[in-house]
């Protein structure tokens, strides 16, 4: 009699098959990450993206009246921001629903809103930014603020939130969220002089 060839068991088919699978799965994700990685090689090599700059050029007030009744501040005030946009191709889209808030100390004092608009190639536009707000004031910040209006020093925080997207030619990308932090020291905060920026530095991040 012949010699009996040994069995053959589905499952050994099976564990080939898987192998299979499992290896042009690899390859599919490695040729997928390949494709992305090559996609933002071009974009920075053809594009050269560079990031905008912001900075608050001048700051004028209108209104600062206390309410010695109910303890509340009202404010009015204007700054100068200028916008640049450093790229040779990539235009920047400021869309609706942007926020700006200048606070004291964490007490927030006025508020308001970019403009919506395009900023093309090279560009540089200054905005200026009209905001106001009445809010609750306690006595000691009360005190704090005189007292730093008259050493001529008093810090202000602005923040800035404002969507944004980038545009390529006539492609816009995906929508992101700009956020940007100003650490100003003023010299003044009266109507009645025209505070100038003693220091300014500014933090911006971007949530996608």
């Amino acid at each position: 009699m012949g010699k009996r060839s040994a069995p053959r068991y589905p499952e050994d088919e099976d564990k080939g098959g898987c192998c299979g699978c499992l290896c042009w799965c690899c390859c599919f994700l490695f040729l997928i990450v390949a494709a992305l990685a090559g996609t933002a090689a071009y974009f920075f090599f053809v594009y050269k993206p560079k990031a905008p700059s912001y900075s608050v050029n001048n700051m004028s007030v209108s209104r600062f009246d206390f309410s010695s009744s109910d303890l509340t501040l009202y404010v009015k005030l204007t700054a100068a921001v200028r916008a640049e946009n450093p790229n040779d191709m990539i235009g920047i889209k400021y869309g609706e629903g942007s926020h700006t808030v200048v606070s004291y100390r964490g007490t927030p004092l006025c508020s308001g809103k970019l403009p919506a608009f395009y900023q093309g190639y090279k560009n540089v536009t200054v905005m200026d930014i009209s905001m106001e707000g009445r809010h609750g004031f306690g006595s000691g910040l009360q005190q704090a603020l005189e007292e730093s209006e008259k050493l001529g020093d008093i810090p202000l925080d602005i923040f800035v939130s404002v969507p944004v997207e980038l545009r390529l030619g006539t492609v816009d990308l995906r929508q992101v969220k700009v956020n940007v932090h100003c650490a100003l020291v003023l010299d003044s905060i009266s109507p009645k002089k025209k505070p100038n920026i003693k220091s300014a530095t500014y933090q911006a991040n971007v949530e996608f």
